[in-house]
């Protein structure tokens, strides 16, 4: 398989990811746990992305994408919860996720979960039943399985509006941002810029460091196999990935990569040409619907950031979320 044919590849799962990540459960509603997962998450964050739940749950396609995305982490959490009498379906509003450290697992996560919760209910479930219950710095932080720290996520209450989860270690580090024992995201001014210019624009939309960028896209572009040029050089130029995606009888997802300088703006804005240009000859190796998706993607360079603008229709991403992953040569 050719470099072009995979970064094509690549782009093809990124398009996929851009117009359904995060989609765990919104005309938009005020949006704030973006803005408390600044104040919460840890500072040395690489990614986060927001789900204005109530919102999309209005939308026709909400099932078919909800039942593809819940990770097998986040389906435990809510059985759980339903079984102790929260229904996330009805009780959480907004939701954001979040991953930290240089090499991301995209298994674990952490997160806050923004609605309405019966605190004493769930102290109350979980002592009647002996269940792991572990105290953290004046919190109750709850156990989704066995309880062992390394593998086991763990949800507490901030209050009866806030729930915080994550791993043991992770849960941990967001209870000391609130305590004012370790530095928060928000310390970070690229950051904060970056939730600013995205918050209340869409009901969905994240930010990834480029280092988390690079993370996902290299072993795609590369096929795991040594090739002519270090891709880690190509997104060493990229300080964030942001998205956003609006539900406007069709699909339209907006994604900027901001870059050090014009230079790298103006590589990347050359190559994601490149790869629209090169779907009419390619078109019979993917599908109609991916086909015209890049065939009609918008590819604008300003000064060092590239931004591109996709749309899909709701039948069309139907399609893109039932076909089948195509594996990637090795």
């Amino acid at each position: 398989m050719t470099l072009l044919q995979r970064v094509r590849m690549k782009f093809s799962h990124w398009t996929i990811v851009i117009l359904a990540i995060g989609l765990f459960s919104a005309p938009l509603y005020g949006q704030y746990a973006g803005e408390d997962a600044l104040a919460t998450f840890p500072a040395d964050t690489q990614q986060m992305s927001y789900t204005n739940l109530q919102e999309l749950r209005t939308v026709p396609q909400y099932p078919l994408i909800r039942a593809r995305l819940l990770s097998p982490q986040l389906r435990n959490l809510e059985t759980l919860l339903k079984t102790v009498g929260v229904d996330p379906e009805k009780d959480v509003n907004e939701l954001v996720l979040g991953w930290r450290g240089q090499a991301l697992d995209t298994t674990r996560f952490f997160g806050l979960a923004e609605g309405s919760f019966p605190t004493d209910r769930v102290r109350e479930f979980f002592t009647k039943y002996n269940m792991p219950i572990q105290r953290y710095s004046g919190y109750d932080l709850y156990a989704v399985g066995s309880g062992a720290p390394r593998t086991t996520l763990f949800f507490t209450f901030i209050d009866s509006s806030t729930a915080a989860f994550g791993r043991l270690g992770d849960l941990e580090a967001l209870l000391d941002v609130r305590n004012a024992e370790r530095p928060a995201l928000n310390s970070n001014a690229d950051f904060s810029h970056w939730e600013g210019d995205l918050e209340g624009l869409a009901p969905q939309w994240g930010i990834a460091t480029g280092q988390a960028a690079a993370n996902e896209a290299i072993p795609w572009l590369t096929g795991g196999k040594k090739i002519q040029f270090d891709p880690s050089a190509l997104f060493g130029a990229v300080k964030a990935v942001l998205y956003r995606v609006n539900w406007t009888g069709g699909v339209m997802a907006h994604l900027s990569i901001v870059c050090q300088n014009d230079q790298a703006a103006n590589g990347f804005g050359q190559l994601f040409s490149l790869l629209r240009n090169a779907q009419p000859a390619v078109k019979n190796t993917v599908s109609p619907a991916l086909s015209q998706l890049l065939q009609n993607l918008d590819v604008q360079v300003d000064g060092s950031k590239v931004n591109l603008d996709a749309s899909a229709s709701l039948s069309d991403l139907s399609q893109l979320l039932n076909a089948p992953p195509k594996s990637v040569a090795r």
